[in-house]
């Protein structure tokens, strides 16, 4: 279980970086709406933010400077591994990545999958909807990881094998709690009340 905790782990530490100061590479033209500032790459292309190590390659781009940035199609890729997203849109206030039919791949982890996916500024990631992992084995409807803590928070349906042992939940309000420490992860069923309340309300923001 702790290959999942990495990848989760390394995906907000690198992804809450912010665009600040890119560089847009357009794959072909790009037009600019004099009225509202607003670039679209029709035939996509790529953003980098060298500072950040961000790299985003996408089909289809739409950005505002300062604001927001728009893409279908789109591979973001980080420092520890990378994002492939049907779509996704940054937007710079509040600080947020949301993403549909996301897939995560790091050099740790073979990947994890989810129909939508939330990055917040508060270094937490919202997976929802069909999650999967293969290594370890992983199907969850929700899961909200604090980078900060250490710790990811399953809520939902869910089960959850490691060392030939398995954990299921199979009621809307069951729970599994994930804590990580040196390498090493304990799982419980019993969730404290504050922590499951402070989790559960990043949850409902996607």
């Amino acid at each position: 279980m702790k290959r999942v905790c990495a990848a989760l782990l390394l995906a907000s530490l690198a992804l809450a970086a912010r665009f600040v100061g890119f560089e847009v590479k357009p794959n072909g033209n790009s037009e600019l709406d004099a009225t509202t500032g607003v670039y679209t790459l029709n035939t996509g292309g790529t953003i980098t933010d060298n500072k950040s190590g961000l790299s985003l390659v996408a089909k289809y781009i739409q950005y505002k400077d300062g604001e927001f940035i728009r893409a279908r199609e789109a591979r973001l890729r980080s420092r520890d591994g990378e994002f492939i997203a049907q779509s996704l849109e940054y937007q710079q206030k509040p600080d947020t990545l949301r993403m549909e039919v996301v897939r995560y791949s790091s050099s740790t982890f073979k990947e994890i999958t989810a129909r939508q996916g939330l990055l917040l500024g508060e270094n937490v990631l919202v997976l929802k909807g069909q999650i999967r992992s293969s290594s370890p084995s992983l199907e969850a409807e929700t899961v909200v990881v604090d980078a900060d803590k250490n710790q990811a928070l399953v809520l939902g349906n869910f089960t959850y094998k490691d060392a030939g042992a398995t954990l299921r939940g199979q009621k809307a309000n069951s729970t599994l709690l994930l804590s990580f420490n040196g390498g090493k992860v304990q799982a419980s069923t019993k969730v404290p009340t504050n922590l499951l309340q402070r989790l559960q309300g990043y949850a409902d923001r996607l």
